[in-house]
């Protein structure tokens, strides 16, 4: 079977995968095996109509709203044909499932290479197959070009009231930078990209099929990004600014103990940087954002908040990310 690798200085190194991670690992299927689920939901053979029915309902929030998420499935359209989907990425695993039912469609992507992009291929091979069936008004896929400088001006001076930090998600921060007239954009754990301009508040990510949009507030200062990508369209809050380099690091460290989780993370200050270490896990740092919150360098730990007493003294944290929110952590000692 393929093991899990990711690249490293040239080469490619192995990424251990926890095969003890329940309901995300273990699956040993082929391609061909898992098209073969694909099309159970069409010409249905395991199961019945109305579990198949409830796997692709859209799941209902408190209040009374979709959001596109059914059980295990992403619900949405791509290029005016309903799509079903979901992708999967454990160390250097990379799947894609996605299906058009309405076309008896289905595509099975699978990879060993972290670096792989499986929805972005898993998409060019919908658009080979199904590029008759887009809707008029949606063009093909085709791999964006690139906007030379200049077709639209823009002057160099607005750039730096894009300049900041804007919070995706928690722990998650689009960073906007300006360099020699041009405008950029770095994502946490991401490379950096150029900006091209489609208007003065809209701008085509370089080499990356997405755009970024900034939003003026009733005041004209700009508050808000919006990155549309994947057939979404995402909002990201500006951060305020916030002098790191006042922070007491010091005040931070110390072991904290998760009796949900019955692990403890050791915080210590290295170099100047504050250091977070388990077991289990190799260390990583954690960066001041706000007053005592901190991001994470590892996915799990994407934002950490402090907790202080009445006399300010921290009492324990609280760790969110995509998947987990406030999950609480004691300072013991």
């Amino acid at each position: 079977r393929a093991y899990s690798y990711q690249n490293a200085s040239g080469g490619y190194k192995k990424s251990v995968l926890n095969y003890a991670n329940a309901g995300a690992t273990s699956l040993f299927t082929t391609v061909e095996d898992l098209s073969l689920w694909a099309m159970n939901f069409n010409n249905i053979k395991v199961g019945d109509s109305t579990i198949i029915n409830k796997m692709n309902k859209p799941s209902m929030l408190n209040n009374g709203k979709t959001f596109g998420v059914a059980l295990g499935q992403f619900v949405g359209t791509y290029k005016g044909l309903k799509e079903i989907q979901h992708g999967g990425a454990d160390a250097g695993y990379r799947s894609y499932l996605t299906r058009f039912p309405d076309e008896n469609f289905a595509v099975v992507v699978f990879s060993n290479s972290a670096e792989f992009n499986s929805d972005k291929i898993a998409h060019q091979v919908v658009d080979i197959y199904l590029k008759d069936k887009f809707k008029k008004e949606d063009k093909p896929h085709e791999p964006k070009k690139d906007i030379a400088p200049g077709v639209f001006a823009v002057d160099p001076n607005i750039f730096k009231t894009y300049v900041g930090e804007f919070e995706l998600r928690p722990g998650f921060i689009i960073t906007v930078s300006t360099a020699d007239n041009e405008l950029f954009v770095q994502a946490t754990g991401q490379p950096k990209f150029a900006l091209n301009p489609t208007s003065n508040t809209a701008f085509l990510v370089k080499g990356v099929d997405a755009k970024i949009e900034f939003i003026p507030n009733e005041g004209k200062n700009i508050k808000l990004l919006k990155l549309h990508q994947g057939g979404q369209i995402m909002e990201a809050p500006r951060l305020k600014e916030f002098d790191k380099s006042a922070v007491s690091l010091s005040d931070f460290s110390g072991k904290f103990y998760s009796e949900e989780l019955s692990t403890t993370f050791h915080f210590n200050v290295v170099e100047n940087k504050l250091v977070a270490s388990n077991s289990r896990l190799s260390d990583f740092n954690l960066s001041p954002v706000k007053e005592d919150i901190f991001n994470g360098e590892a996915w799990f730990f994407g934002q950490v908040e402090f907790i202080r007493n009445s006399e300010k003294i921290i009492t324990g944290f609280k760790v969110s990310n995509g998947r987990v929110r406030n999950l609480y952590f004691e300072k013991i000692k």
